[in-house]
């Protein structure tokens, strides 16, 4: 009876063992989270990466519990800044971020944010973007899923050289981003030439240009502060930027992985976006009139008065070629009044 009760007890453990074993099979394995590959033209050191984009993909895949992860593939290996928003409709990259002027005639209502005077900093700018884009007006994105919008920092004009102000620009070959920009130039008498910010401190330094309209962020970014020596404190306007993805590949997450990026929509990065680049502007603008042998110009009254006169005339003509582009203006411009007013 002793060796039964034995043998009984053995195969109680065993059948407890093999229940156990059986359950422990019958959990669902954990799954290996879904890596979306961003491109990104800017180094993998840029702020743009590690302040900005970092910080905004660590919360959506914190949020999406563990399902999404986000690989980047840094200084313009995946695509080049024109050929961005192609390689994410084809779906060569997942998501990626670039500025609609370097695919001039595409992205037309954003053009807004290069029109002068009416933007004096990013964080307002990207407000006027996410505005607009919410009123479904931005056109350019078919075809992909537009994940946050936002504008550059302001453009201001520097010069290679030390001059004394609006007049030394006369004649002077500067980079210019877009057809808005462009058109500003030619009217206070200047040439524009079109090239993306990554060659402007080489064409700068080898003469093929004589300045360049640049926010203040990419005299650090870009590395302009070793290019340029005057500094015009004129607000050109800002290029529109965006961060797109393919929409199959968004249709193909987990649902966690999608509740964590609606949980981020696009107005919320043009306000992480904005308002830190903005930051960063400010603090890039008090190094530049810091650093010995650069010249700080605030306009005078009469280049004031000059720019304003082109200004209106640039406006009046982008309102006049552009489809609805009265009611682009007017929602931009209520949108960064409103949020210059709350902050």
């Amino acid at each position: 009876m002793a060796e039964l009760n034995g043998i009984t007890r053995r195969a109680a453990l065993a059948m407890v063992g093999a229940a156990a074993a059986v359950g422990m099979l019958a959990q669902p394995a954990i799954a290996e989270p879904t890596t979306l590959r961003f491109g990104t033209f800017v180094g993998p050191t840029s702020f743009l990466n590690t302040d900005i984009f970092v910080p905004w993909f660590e919360q959506i895949e914190e949020a999406s519990d563990g399902t999404v992860k986000i690989e980047f593939l840094s200084g313009g290996s995946a695509a080049k800044p024109q050929e961005v928003i192609d390689a994410v409709k084809a779906g060569l990259i997942d998501i990626g971020w670039s500025i609609t002027a370097y695919n001039p005639g595409r992205f037309n209502a954003a053009g807004v944010s290069e029109l002068p005077i009416l933007t004096q900093n990013p964080a307002e700018g990207s407000a006027g973007m996410a505005a607009l884009l919410d009123a479904d007006m931005l056109d350019g994105f078919d075809g992909v899923k537009v994940l946050g919008v936002g504008t550059t920092d302001v453009g201001r004009l520097h010069h290679a050289e030390l001059v004394d102000g609006l007049d030394a620009f006369q004649g002077a070959k500067v980079r210019a981003a877009g057809r808005v920009l462009s058109a500003m130039l030619k009217e206070i008498g200047a040439t524009p030439v079109g090239m993306p910010i990554t060659s402007v401190a080489e064409s700068l330094s080898k003469h093929i240009v004589d300045g360049a309209v640049a926010d203040w962020f990419s005299l650090e970014g870009f590395r302009l502060i070793d290019v340029t020596k005057t500094h015009l404190d004129l607000a050109m306007g800002a290029p529109a930027m965006y961060l797109a993805m393919n929409p199959a590949r968004y249709d193909q997450l987990p649902d966690a992985a999608k509740a964590a990026f609606e949980a981020n929509p696009p107005a919320a990065f043009a306000e992480f976006w904005g308002s830190r680049l903005a930051k960063k502007s400010a603090a890039t603008r008090d190094e530049v009139a810091a650093t010995e042998g650069h010249r700080m110009l605030e306009p005078t009254e009469a280049e004031n008065a000059e720019w304003q006169a082109a200004a209106d005339g640039v406006i009046a003509d982008w309102i006049a070629n552009n489809e609805n582009g009265q009611a682009v203006v007017d929602t931009y411009s209520e949108a960064v009044s409103s949020y210059r007013a709350s902050h």
